[in-house]
């Protein structure tokens, strides 16, 4: 009778450790399973030489819209990603990093 009383007691504390960080887990997803960007950047350009680095969020199930998050030398800014100068911008990111990595 003690072993069984042992192992049930042993399964109820594993099984409340796994429902809790089930839970945990199940938060994180629905906090990132939304837009981040409420509102975007879109005049006046912003210089390249000013952003530290680009966050591309594609579209998806998180958020209908693309998201490009810029990191600037004084903070974070989403841009607006249909913005011509964005998309420039973009390009030679990209083009910076493949380089960079080479």
């Amino acid at each position: 009778m003690m072993k069984f009383t042992v192992t049930a007691f042993v399964f109820l504390i594993c099984t409340a450790a796994l429902l809790s960080t089930t839970e945990v887990t199940a938060r994180k997803l629905r906090i990132s399973m939304r837009c981040r960007c409420i509102q975007t950047h879109s005049n006046p350009p912003i210089h390249i030489g000013r952003i530290l680095s680009l966050e591309v969020i594609p579209a998806g199930p998180q958020c209908k819209n693309e998201e490009i998050i810029a990191t600037l030398k004084k903070g974070v800014t989403c841009l607006n990603p249909k913005a011509d100068w964005v998309i420039s911008v973009k390009e030679k990111m990209n083009k910076r990093n493949v380089t960079k990595s080479n």
